[in-house]
């Protein structure tokens, strides 16, 4: 594969689906698990103690992670559709 083509359809499929799966970690339904997650194992370091002083920053920046994650990868399997079809 030369720099200008696209990866194959099932690649790009395949590509699009783990984005997905690995922002459902950042899913706003899943926001207490993941900050306390978070803050168990950034516990007493400089970041945990950022974490448990910023709740809603934290939680802003999580969810922001899930939107663009999801995002990405909803485009790659698009993508992968439309490669599919030409």
């Amino acid at each position: 594969m030369t720099s200008c083509e696209l990866p194959s359809a099932r690649r790009l499929e395949r590509r699009g689906i783990a984005w997905m799966i690995a922002s459902f970690v950042f899913c706003p339904c899943h926001l207490p698990i993941t900050l306390s997650a978070l803050a168990f194992f950034l516990g007493g370091t400089a970041a945990g103690t950022l974490l448990r002083s910023h709740p809603y920053a934290a939680g802003s920046i999580t969810t922001l992670l899930w939107v663009m994650g999801t995002c990405r990868g909803m485009s790659l399997v698009r993508l992968a559709e439309r490669t599919s079809r030409a």
